[in-house]
């Protein structure tokens, strides 16, 4: 069942995942790119956001996986690597942790402040919405 708006209610527990700013995914994609191959990426938004806005770096690689779909799709994400998620500003994306959180994935990292502050801190091409 796909849910419309949020995938579940979640009982947030900040403990459980990590934050990751875009200034450190920016180094690890320049610097360490190696390092992301053991990384699922996942972005959360809906299709016409991924159109407006999306990080253009040769060495990024995520899935889609947009909110509403989450439940349906989680177990298409590997238990054994670290889980980075995505949305436009990091609301999104944090529910959807916790989710994948409190259904066994160990390792979560919530992207800080989303596409927009990508856009702000890293790279000003990407637009705003």
């Amino acid at each position: 069942m796909a849910f419309p708006i949020h995938p579940v209610s979640v009982s947030e527990d900040p403990h459980m995942i990590q934050q990751l700013s875009v200034s450190e995914l920016s180094a690890l994609l320049d610097e360490q790119p190696e390092q992301l191959a053991n990384w699922q990426v996942i972005d959360v938004r809906e299709p016409w956001e991924l159109e407006r806005a999306s990080i253009k770096h040769p060495k990024f690689r995520h899935t889609h996986i947009p909110m509403a779909t989450v439940p349906l799709r989680h177990q298409e994400l590997d238990k054994a690597k670290n889980i980075l998620v995505m949305c436009r500003t990091g609301g999104r994306s944090m529910q959807v942790a916790n989710y994948l959180a409190q259904n066994g994935f160990p390792s979560i990292y919530n992207l800080q402040g989303g596409i927009t502050a990508w856009s702000r801190e890293i790279d000003p091409s990407v637009p705003t919405y």
